[in-house]
């Protein structure tokens, strides 16, 4: 079956500057890191005085206020730091500071680490600040950096540039994350169906290109994470050759920040990535969005000590067992459906449509109908009561006692 072209016509808008790393001896990435590190070194200081000193013959390039400010909100979209509008002052986040240290330390496991876990928690609706953004954006739930590596792990770690062109810059909805993904997989092997999937633009050059090219730059952090080839005409000679994939030896960190565990296939054995995909929150509050955005990354030594939910394979189903109180806590109930909560690295493995069982209640299992990011760490899951459990006694066990 030929697969559904996407609803939307528009494609994902990102800030126009690199990922500041500080590992490449590449002249941009060096550019970027000095950048990022006159901001660092005035937080909580003026940021017209900041804006000064790179007009001034002190600073090593000159920049002028306009390319400052595009600096500063692209660093804004990375979680590091941030400007409340109409204010004068510069602040480096939890987030900002940990990558700051990690970079000093010459660590680059902990700046991957924590990199990857800002820009995941980056919404495509940005900040809550007004201006011109299209009806897509302003609806937009998705979270793209996290539906990107996402995507990536379920298509075989790498996309080419046409697809990120014709489809996946095009998802702004999680609940088609699933539908784009199936879409790259047929028109890999059948690329006559190239001709389903339009371009969100008349021209491929201008700010559709630089958007999207930045949107390749900072998912990599600069060439970090991301290789990139060009060794194959997949599409054909009219589409380019351009692939990015992830590094193999980066690849752990990048599936651990994505939520999986002590393996690669701890959260894998559940669902595809793109189904376990939390939506992102709405702020209408910029002081609470860049707290979110920036909050303190935890370790990658904590998340892997976390407790995980057990999977029980029942009748041929991959079912959770959350305890309430160590996985979860319960929310609001009405009628046959119920809220949980607990920590966004817990809950990896919570696909929608998935079965859970909750033990409060051993009788019966759970379906998964939404799973929804409320703050930088913990999701929200929506359930509604599916069938009864024939083996209450094997549940109890499992538990740990009735009803535990």
């Amino acid at each position: 079956m030929a697969p559904i072209p996407l609803d939307v016509l528009d494609y994902w808008r990102v800030n126009s500057y690199g990922y500041p790393n500080p590992f490449s001896g590449d002249v941009k990435s060096q550019e970027a890191w000095v950048t990022f590190e006159s901001f660092y070194d005035r937080d909580g200081m003026s940021y017209s005085d900041l804006k000064g000193y790179w007009g001034s013959s002190s600073a090593p390039r000159r920049l002028d206020p306009h390319a400052v400010e595009s600096w500063k909100a692209t660093f804004e979209e990375f979680g590091l730091l941030y400007v409340i509008s109409r204010s004068n002052a510069v602040t480096v986040t939890p987030g900002g500071h940990q990558i700051y240290q990690a970079a000093k330390a010459l660590n680059r496991e902990a700046f991957v680490w924590i990199g990857l876990n800002l820009l995941f928690r980056y919404p495509v609706q940005g900040p809550p600040r007004g201006g011109r953004r299209s009806v897509a954006h302003r609806s937009a739930d998705v979270l793209p950096y996290r539906f990107l590596f996402s995507a990536m792990r379920d298509l075989g770690d790498y996309f080419w540039w046409t697809e990120l062109e014709r489809i996946l810059c095009r998802v702004f909805s999680t609940s088609q994350a699933k539908r784009a993904v199936a879409a790259v997989g047929a028109l890999r092997m059948d690329t006559s169906l190239l001709k389903t999937f339009e371009l969100p633009v008349e021209n491929r050059k201008g700010g559709f290109y630089n958007s999207l090219n930045q949107i390749a730059n900072h998912a990599g952090l600069n060439h970090l994470v991301l290789r990139q080839d060009d060794t194959s005409e997949h599409y054909g000679p009219t589409e380019s050759r351009r692939r990015h994939f992830i590094d193999r030896e980066l690849l752990p960190l990048v599936s651990a920040a994505l939520g999986d565990r002590t393996t690669l296939s701890d959260c894998a054995a559940s669902a595809l990535y793109v189904d376990r995909l939390p939506t992102a929150p709405t702020f209408t509050d910029e002081q609470a969005y860049f707290q979110y955005l920036g909050a303190t990354v935890p370790t990658l030594a904590g998340v892997a000590a976390a407790s995980a939910p057990q999977i029980l394979d029942l009748a041929g189903d991959k079912v959770l067992l959350l305890k309430i109180g160590e996985h979860v806590e319960r929310g609001e109930q009405a009628g046959n459906q119920v809220s949980v909560r607990g920590r966004l690295w817990v809950l990896c493995q919570v696909a929608r449509g998935q079965r859970v069982i909750l033990s409060t209640d051993t009788r019966w299992s759970y379906l998964v109908l939404t799973k929804d990011l409320i703050n930088s760490d913990t999701v929200e899951v929506s359930l509604r009561k599916a069938r009864p459990i024939t083996n209450i006694r094997l549940i109890e066990e499992l538990f740990g006692g009735e009803d535990a």
